[in-house]
């Protein structure tokens, strides 16, 4: 019997993911209803050996494309010429879902970016293999170290999840009275990472960590039993030169806490993935 410490925020993960396999999913998915018939969704569509296997074909939301914003930003934020501006948005989905920002009205060119994702996921759909990518909760950042009287205007932060687009905005507003001097060094910041991960068993997966700061951060992760990751010591584990994590094979072993943990200076940052290893039910219902 494989046994998992897992804290209350674990927990509160895996009774979400559950509730994905059963159709429970009326917080994430839209228009779900609250209580939908699932023929056969006993305790056999939960779980085997501790692990979440992906249901049958019948009302399978792991199949299902959806994402959500769960985080939105401020409706307004007011800044001085020169202050820095952090903005943060937060999104989940099925696949796990691309969180952009965009400065423009999403107008023309707001269309035109939604339709080449569009023509990029079907033109991909002829040659890759389906299969299932995960579910992911994904928090994003958009930061202005030195703000500018032209920065001033709406914000748009954009989760897309294959076709499927949810939009956040934020209006910023710069206070041309009130000056403040530019750093020329920045502190390390974290803009893009997972919160947590489902990912199939056997499968390759990257864990996104982008950071920015002035001079460059160093950037390292730690994995699930608390060793820094390295070439040496992990061949299935390799830090990418984005600073993003790719893990190789997936195993239930490693399910768990990956740390993506950024030095500059005296000042450290870091942001944590749980990562949650899922079997595919291969039986037919």
């Amino acid at each position: 019997m494989r046994l998992y410490v897992l804290s209350l925020e674990h927990l509160l993960v895996l009774v979400v993911v559950a509730d994905v396999a059963l159709g429970y999913l009326p917080l994430f998915l839209p228009n779900a209803p609250l209580r939908p018939n699932q023929p056969g969704g006993g305790a056999g569509n939960k779980a085997k050996n501790g692990n979440v296997k992906l249901g049958g074909k019948k009302n399978n939301r792991f199949t299902t494309t959806w994402t959500r914003i769960t985080q939105h930003p401020p409706d307004t934020v007011e800044v001085a010429v020169g202050s820095r501006v952090e903005l943060y948005c937060e999104a989940a989905g099925n696949p796990p879902p691309e969180v952009y920002w965009l400065e423009e009205k999403p107008s023309e060119s707001y269309q035109m970016f939604q339709k080449a994702i569009v023509r990029l996921e079907e033109a991909l759909s002829g040659s890759v293999p389906a299969q299932w990518e995960g579910i992911a909760h994904v928090s994003s950042a958009y930061v202005i170290d030195c703000v500018r009287p032209e920065d001033q205007g709406l914000k748009y932060c954009v989760s897309f999840s294959k076709n499927v687009v949810q939009t956040a905005i934020t209006a910023l507003l710069v206070n041309s009275t009130k000056v403040t001097e530019c750093s020329e060094e920045s502190q390390p910041t974290i803009t893009l990472y997972q919160t947590w991960r489902f990912a199939l068993i056997g499968t390759t997966i990257v864990l996104p960590c982008r950071v920015v700061g002035q001079p460059k951060p160093y950037l390292f992760w730690i994995d699930n039993v608390g060793k820094t990751i390295s070439p040496a010591t992990h061949e299935r584990h390799i830090v990418l030169p984005t600073g993003d994590l790719q893990i190789t094979d997936i195993k239930w072993e490693d399910m768990g806490d990956y740390a993506c943990k950024v030095q500059s200076g005296y000042t450290e940052k870091s942001a944590t993935t749980f990562l949650y290893p899922v079997v595919k039910d291969i039986t037919e219902e």
